[in-house]
């Protein structure tokens, strides 16, 4: 049985009115009370020694909406004071304001990978193909033609993604019938750029560029480079992967990477390549690629870019999404809130004051035109 805010999402994720505003966002700070507490509950429960409190954690949630995960590892809430927490925005906060800014049809687009691929075909030079609407031979050919990644067409953190090589298939027609039942998409193996491919060669090493724009006015937030580990073939750290951020400005990796779990990384742990120092080949031509592909479609206000550099030096757009996570890979590395940025750039250009809307409390008083 679906639960309210599941059928809410699904009839007006992006459409609620401003007499809503309020409610709406109560149904969503509910639904967290109860996931987030009870899942803090859990660990402090069962860890005796963890730093903290479930107290503090709650006083935590109630104030700012952070997980678990951001209070005790991602931003350390425990070992802050109030005015410190205050200058973080946590990924719950930053919902809000997608909720009221985002637009239904980008959402759309971002979300369904093939509506994605038909958009942006500009940005796109890989061959791809839907299994379920391709025959069995061409669906061969193409594999044996090329080294394949297949993808779940709804499918998100690079849950379920797995390569696919000609040489190792043993039964080609439980193959197909196996994609076909899972809604995969197979696209060509992307050759990358030899530099971000030393990283990690199993993955293609991508880079996620967030960015806030209205058409006219486009600003890069903030930029991340994802690199692949432990054999992964994707780069996700949902997958174990690890990111750097990038200076936005030079485009180099100033600081470590990270992993999930707040392990920071000078060298990638597994091919011991240098990642602080290291600068992102192409990297003017990347936010080009970003800005470009931000005119695309129309209301296009926040977007997170996969891209990478192909062996050829093609920029190839990999995936957008249409709600990215505003960290921006700055947050959790270095420790430092961004709230305060985040708020000036969208007034910035935006025009309008967003911080208003991450409270339950109060409805806000100003519209979006």
């Amino acid at each position: 049985m679906k639960s309210i805010i599941d059928l809410i999402k699904q009839s007006s994720f992006f459409t609620i009115s401003d007499d809503m505003v309020r409610p709406y966002e109560m149904i969503c700070w509910l639904s967290e009370h109860h996931r987030f507490l009870k899942n803090a509950k859990a660990h402090f429960k069962n860890d005796k020694k963890l730093p903290g409190s479930f107290r503090d954690y709650r006083k935590a949630f109630w104030k700012h909406r952070v997980t678990y995960s951001e209070y005790m590892d991602r931003y350390e809430y425990w070992k802050l004071d109030e005015k410190q927490r205050d200058e973080f925005i946590s990924r719950s906060e930053m919902q809000c304001i997608y909720r009221k800014f985002g637009d239904v049809n980008v959402m759309k687009v971002f979300y369904d990978k093939i509506d994605f691929l038909k958009h942006f075909h500009q940005f796109i030079h890989r061959k791809w193909i839907v299994v379920k609407d391709t025959a069995f031979e061409d669906f061969k050919e193409m594999i044996e033609s090329t080294d394949c990644i297949a993808k779940p067409v709804e499918g998100t953190e690079g849950i379920g993604v797995f390569k696919i090589c000609a040489k190792e298939v043993d039964d080609w027609e439980e193959l197909y019938k196996r994609c076909v039942k899972n809604n995969i998409l197979l696209e060509e193996c992307i050759q990358s750029n030899e530099e971000l491919k030393a990283f990690h060669p199993n993955s293609l090493n991508t880079i996620r560029v967030v960015t806030v724009s209205n058409g006219d006015k486009f600003v890069v937030f903030g930029a991340l480079f994802r690199m692949g580990a432990r054999g992964s073939v994707v780069d996700n750290t949902h997958a174990g992967g690890v990111f750097a951020p990038i200076n936005v400005e030079t485009g180099m990796i100033d600081i470590e990477a990270v992993d999930a779990n707040n392990n920071h990384f000078r060298f990638h742990p597994d091919t011991h390549k240098q990642i602080v120092g290291f600068k992102i080949p192409y990297w003017d031509e990347i936010i080009e690629t970003c800005k470009r592909a931000s005119k695309t479609i129309s209301n296009i206000r926040f977007a997170g870019w996969d891209v990478c550099v192909t062996k050829d030096g093609y920029i190839e757009l990999i995936e957008g999404n249409h709600a990215p996570d505003f960290d921006g890979g700055m947050q959790a590395p270095l420790k430092v809130g961004v709230k305060k940025r985040i708020q000036q750039t969208i007034i910035d250009v935006l025009g309008v004051d967003p911080i208003k809307y991450i409270s339950v409390w109060r409805k806000p008083r100003n519209k979006y035109v």
